[in-house]
């Protein structure tokens, strides 16, 4: 991979990171419980926000660490590289999906893996 992919993808990184930061330290403020009284549907109402608040910042903190490890393999000297065949990942896969760690072939192979697991298990089940 050239280098200036690499600088791009690392700035881009850092970018993301940043604002996830940012993001995930709100949502923690956020979460805080504040003890008011409420009627039923407001207290209904407030934990249902609270689930969404919680699963976003799930969502942000796992988004996160995908981007810190990233930005370790780019410094690490790794990132572009298939974790599973050590091939190449193509620039135009890592466009679309930068914290991908698989090239698109073993991707398939994996997702067709995960598959064939899945409909064996439903085949045992509905026996």
């Amino acid at each position: 991979m050239r280098k200036t992919d690499l600088v791009k993808f690392k700035r881009i990184f850092t970018e993301q990171r940043d604002q996830l930061l940012i993001n995930v330290t709100f949502a923690d403020d956020n979460l805080i419980t504040r003890p008011e009284d409420k009627d039923e549907v407001d207290q209904a109402n407030a934990d249902i926000e609270q689930s969404m608040r919680m699963q976003l910042k799930n969502r942000e903190t796992f988004t996160l660490k995908k981007i810190n490890e990233a930005i370790h393999r780019i410094e690490s000297g790794t990132y572009g590289q298939c974790e599973s065949c050590e091939e190449p990942i193509e620039v135009r896969r890592l466009q679309a999906r930068p914290t991908t760690t698989l090239c698109i072939a073993c991707k398939e192979e994996e997702e067709k893996l995960s598959a064939s697991v899945v409909l064996g298990h439903r085949s045992t089940h509905l026996h």
